[in-house]
């Protein structure tokens, strides 16, 4: 023991000279830098590839207004100019989806990036419904839908890319500063596209809908004035270079001083025949945002170079310490020959397993031999250790995915995927006392399908499950951010409208009816269904509670399905009461 002891001694002693000699510690952290840096840089580089998808899902809104606002004789060449914009998108977004396969299997990020398609492709589809009309007979209201509609997308790109960029944050927490900033610079490209999308909504709907938009293009500059004061302006502070100090000042003078002058004098002093064409003046506030996207790529590009300098001065550093290191390896040869099999491997092992349990690793390494009886004990209970930790881990790891379960189990219709009743019942009180809280009308629908047990009957009940798919999918698509939609039992569903009065309520609910008419919603036979709506509206305030208006709802219902089916009912009350709330 005391032999063993005494070896121990030994090799602490020359350890701790060879240390000394070696300057481990500049040698470890140099090489902690450099692979920091180096990690850095590859993370920044791909980031860059996710921005780029951000940014071009942002830059379509350009041509996609142009289409929209342009007259017959421009149609063409503008319809043309957006397919090949699209195209770059879906370019970019391909070319993410590749670099961050691993990150979009996260259940987070891939249900943003899968909202995210879907978004893009609904907004695109009310674009090109707006842009394929006549200018004659094109509704301003539906160039707006589509304006607000690629809102919507990019809110989802910027969704994705802040969950991604919080997964790079916490590999990489040094990035955070370089992130945050790219981030803000690419959010203040956006809004400045979103104020000048507000004005070519301004400049193609009725005058009386100004005060609307002019509203939404001071908030909007509000936060292009906020994002700039607090982050992007100081860009060359974090970035010292004199690139990024003159895109900064080209931003102030080509957008600040430029470009949102024109939008806001376009919106103030347009006639009220709206004779200032969209195009125009996308053609002359397009330019002006070009600096602020020259600034954002320039973040991206100088964090990257700026890590490789810094990754690349780490490395020289590591080389002459390693170097010194070799002057002196031969102070610890023979103390690794004699201690190598018996002590300073197995030490080393053990510590390497050690961090490795420590950082979450639980697989069984390869059997060491030849090492002292008392690492040896040590081995043993470390292995102890290591087989309880993974035991827990596998329980842990059961009972959170059974909570998953039991909670997507006890929430959503196994059907449909949407609300069942005992969700929507557990919500409806919050929403009330929000609604009421801020000023809000609600719209409470019930409808269920027409001649379901015709459908069931017809073709069997697999066929009527699919038949229920597909108009819980038709009728969601169709949904406002904020809406609700239910699935309370058989064909039975309930829509929550917020933001609703009784003429919105009624245009929406049409609108579902007549596309739920015209679509076929199980594909193999091309059923058509239609639907019977009962409308109960709930105003600000109001005492009804939820059994109120549910039977209310109700009531309507019927008096639909008496009409005949296949319409909607807003107003009346029939003494058929059901109790089903």
């Amino acid at each position: 023991m005391f032999k063993i002891q005494h070896l121990q001694w030994m090799g602490i002693a020359a350890a701790a000279i060879g240390c000394l000699l070696l300057g481990g510690t500049a040698v470890l952290n140099n090489l902690n830098d450099y692979r920091r840096h180096s990690h850095g840089a590859l993370e920044l580089e791909r980031f860059s590839v996710l921005l780029e998808a951000v940014n071009a899902i942002s830059a379509e809104r350009g041509p996609a207004n142009s289409a929209m606002g342009a007259t017959d004789e421009e149609a063409a060449a503008r319809r043309a100019e957006l397919a090949a914009k699209r195209a770059e998108t879906d370019a970019a977004v391909s070319r993410m989806e590749a670099v961050f396969k691993g990150t979009l299997g996260d259940e987070e990020c891939g249900a943003a990036h899968a909202r995210l398609h879907s978004d893009l492709a609904n907004g695109r589809q009310k674009v090109d419904f707006a842009a394929n009309t006549t200018f004659a007979e094109r509704n301003p209201r539906e160039i707006a839908r589509g304006i607000l509609a690629m809102f919507t997308a990019a809110d989802a790109a910027t969704t994705l890319r802040d969950l991604v960029s919080g997964h790079i944050m916490v590999e990489t927490p040094s990035l955070a500063g370089e992130l945050m900033l790219a981030n803000s610079a690419s959010t203040l490209r956006d809004q400045e596209g979103r104020l000048g999308s507000f004005v070519v909504m301004a400049l193609v709907a009725p005058p009386e809908r100004d005060p609307v938009y002019l509203q939404r293009m001071q908030a909007t500059d509000g936060i292009i004035r906020s994002l700039w004061s607090t982050s992007v302006s100081l860009a060359d502070k974090l970035l010292p270079d004199p690139e990024i100090a003159g895109l900064v000042e080209a931003v102030q003078r080509d957008f600040f001083d430029g470009a949102l002058i024109l939008a806001l004098d376009a919106a103030e002093n347009h006639t009220a025949h709206n004779s200032l064409s969209p195009a125009v003046l996308t053609a002359d506030y397009v330019p002006g945002m070009r600096s602020s996207e020259l600034l954002r790529t320039a973040v991206v590009t100088h964090s990257v170079a700026a890590m490789n300098r810094n990754a690349e001065i780490s490395l020289k550093a590591l080389i002459s310490a390693a170097l010194l290191t070799a002057a002196t390896l031969a102070v610890l040869v023979i103390v690794a020959v004699v201690f190598r099999r018996t002590l300073f491997s197995p030490l080393m092992r053990l510590h390497d397993d050690v961090l490795a349990l420590a950082s979450g690793d639980h697989s069984e390494p390869e059997p060491l031999k030849g090492m002292a009886r008392e690492v040896g004990n040590i081995f043993t209970g470390l292995d102890v250790l290591r087989q309880n930790l993974t035991e827990k881990r596998v329980l842990e790891e059961e009972q959170r995915r059974l909570n998953r379960r039991l909670r997507r189990l006890a929430e959503t219709d196994t059907l449909t995927g949407l609300l069942n009743r005992r969700a929507l019942l557990s919500r409806v009180g919050a929403m009330f006392r929000r609604a009421d809280r801020i000023g809000e009308s609600l719209a409470v629908v019930l409808f269920d399908i027409d001649h379901f047990k015709v459908v069931n009957d017809t073709h069997g009940h697999a066929v009527g499950d699919e038949v229920l798919s597909g108009v819980a999918r038709l009728i969601e698509g169709t949904l406002r951010t904020g809406d609700t939609l239910a699935r309370i039992g058989g064909e039975e569903f309930v829509l929550i409208l917020r933001r609703a009065d009784h003429i919105t309520a009624y245009n929406l609910l049409e609108r579902m009816r007549i596309l739920l008419g015209e679509t076929a919603v199980q594909g193999k036979l091309g059923l058509k269904v239609t639907a019977s709506f009962g409308v109960a509206m709930r105003s600000a305030g109001s005492a009804q509670d939820w059994d109120d208006i549910f039977s209310l709802a109700d009531q309507r219902l019927y008096m639909a399905k008496g009409a005949g089916r296949n319409c909607i009912v807003t107003e009346g009350f029939s003494p058929q009461t059901r109790q089903r709330a």
